[in-house]
């Protein structure tokens, strides 16, 4: 349980000094570097994608810009429709590894953790 109650306002409350908070708790931790490290590789993928649209356009013009499925330009096809099917992709991604690894954590947890478990938020 909470032993603080908080102040909803949209007022300022001052400055925090982040230096002065306690170390994170291994599960966390170990939670928060997994998540950056998924993020980051599935961002670099997409980035990857991105620089290579305008890199086609430059260097096979002729591939780039033939047209095809009622005169749409093979670049524009990929920005927009392969470009939404990647980001669903990338987000079900994301969300299935970051269920698989709530499982996990909370496969590890005991019984007891569970019961005054104050983590908060909901697992998939």
């Amino acid at each position: 349980m909470l032993s603080q109650e908080y102040e909803m306002t949209d007022q300022s409350r001052g400055t925090m000094d982040a230096g002065s908070l306690p170390p994170l708790d291994k599960e966390t931790r170990y939670i928060m570097k997994s998540e950056l490290r998924t993020g980051l590789g599935l961002s670099s993928i997409y980035y990857a994608f991105i620089l290579f649209i305008p890199i086609i356009n430059w260097y096979m013009k002729d591939f780039a810009f033939s047209q095809f499925w009622g005169g749409m330009s093979v670049t524009w096809f990929l920005t927009t429709v392969v470009g939404m099917a990647m980001a669903f992709l990338i987000a079900y991604i994301h969300t299935k590894r970051y269920e698989k690894r709530l499982a996990h954590y909370d496969a590890f947890s005991s019984p007891s953790e569970e019961q005054g478990n104050s983590r908060g938020g909901n697992s998939a």
